[in-house]
């Protein structure tokens, strides 16, 4: 099948790119010597988690226990589940995965590690778990040194659960390059509070799990850092660009879609809308629009109906017509794979793979 020939709107994913995008993340990762565990939930997708262990990755890491029921299901055996696990049902599902994978859970309550602790005994398996830290995102994470200790010896104490080190997710670093080298500095200096507390403690630290996309390519400059848990690196975004974080070169989703409209002036509207790209705003530069688009970087994709894409065209040079195809860079990569029930890898104009969203909707 050529591209050509898909129904719009359509997910493509440029192969040759995104072969380039893994291949630098797995090379920065040797040349730093640090674990690579990408977090699938951008791309949700048991084959491309396979594609990144393939490519060196250590492990992978999902957000959600259905996402780790999928993944797990599709013979990935080394899951890191980047959210608290909280109440008896949850604990006992997870339990149950940890009789078929290695898992280890990141978490900042005595709850949470009670209810995993209960569940792992009762089934007779072992969990491994992270204290996660705030180190200035203000989401989840304890924010004092001895609330973090506090909770490693609980969790040394508790039965059936392993401590296994620290997490953190920097994910106020998504500002330009400038903010980001000041925010580094300040989240070092938290970071080393964490330390001397453990240090002083007599309690040891094995893993230290860091980073993101944003802070991928500075991940080693982060103390104590062991490995990273990016996730858009796989496919890039408008955000990323706008970051200085990726080139759109870099950007190896898009969306294929088909100019239905074009009777209002200076408007041209496409068959793509809210539940194509999702509303995701854009964050950087000035914040405006919901995409960029490939063929006229002079067009801007203004508003998003359920179901159509309005593009301000009033400034572009170029002629538009009904149905003719354009391909959109969305704001935001992983809430559209969200959407979506089936992408197309595609090489040049040939559709090679056509992949299902096998963990599209697993919230719970």
């Amino acid at each position: 099948m050529r591209v050509h020939e898909l129904e719009t709107p359509a997910v493509l994913i440029d192969l040759d790119v995104m072969e380039r995008n893994l291949a630098r993340m797995a090379e920065y990762c040797r040349r730093h010597g640090l674990a690579l565990r990408p977090h699938t939930k951008t791309h949700k997708i048991p084959e491309l988690a396979h594609r990144q262990m393939a490519s060196g990755a250590s492990g992978i890491t999902v957000a959600k226990l259905g996402e780790a029921e999928v993944m797990i299901q599709a013979g990935l055996t080394d899951v890191l589940i980047a959210y608290p696990i909280v109440g008896r049902e949850k604990a006992a599902r997870l339990a149950a995965l940890a009789e078929r994978a290695s898992l280890t859970v990141s978490l900042d309550s005595e709850e949470a590690a009670r209810d995993i602790s209960r569940s792992a005994q009762e089934r007779g398996v072992r969990v491994g778990l992270l204290v996660e830290l705030d180190i200035g995102f203000r989401r989840c994470g304890v924010q004092r040194p001895d609330e973090a200790v506090t909770l490693a010896r609980l969790i040394h104490d508790l039965p059936n659960v392993d401590f296994r080190g620290l997490m953190f997710y920097p994910g106020h670093f998504m500002v330009p390059e400038p903010e980001r080298r000041q925010l580094l500095e300040d989240a070092n200096t938290r970071l080393r509070r964490f330390y001397d507390a453990f240090e002083r403690a007599g309690l040891s630290i094995g893993v230290v799990s860091g980073g993101s996309t944003p802070t991928a390519f500075i991940s080693h400059e982060f103390l104590g850092v062991t490995e990273i848990r990016p996730g858009m690196y796989i496919f890039n975004d408008r955000t990323m660009v706008g970051l200085g974080v990726a080139r759109p070169e870099d950007c190896a989703l898009s969306i294929l879609v088909t100019v239905v409209s074009t009777s209002v002036s200076g408007r041209a509207i496409v068959d793509g809308g809210s539940k194509t790209f999702s509303t995701d705003r854009y964050r950087a530069g000035d914040g405006r629009g919901f995409g960029l688009v490939r063929e006229d970087p002079e067009a801007e994709v203004e508003a998003l109906s359920e179901e159509h894409g309005h593009l301000d065209i009033s400034r572009s040079s170029r002629r538009y017509r009904v149905g003719e195809r354009l391909t959109i860079i969305p704001n935001h990569v992983c809430t559209v794979m969200n959407l979506h029930d089936e992408v197309y890898g595609i090489r040049g104009d040939q559709v090679e793979a056509v992949w299902r969203v096998a963990a599209r909707g697993r919230v719970r």
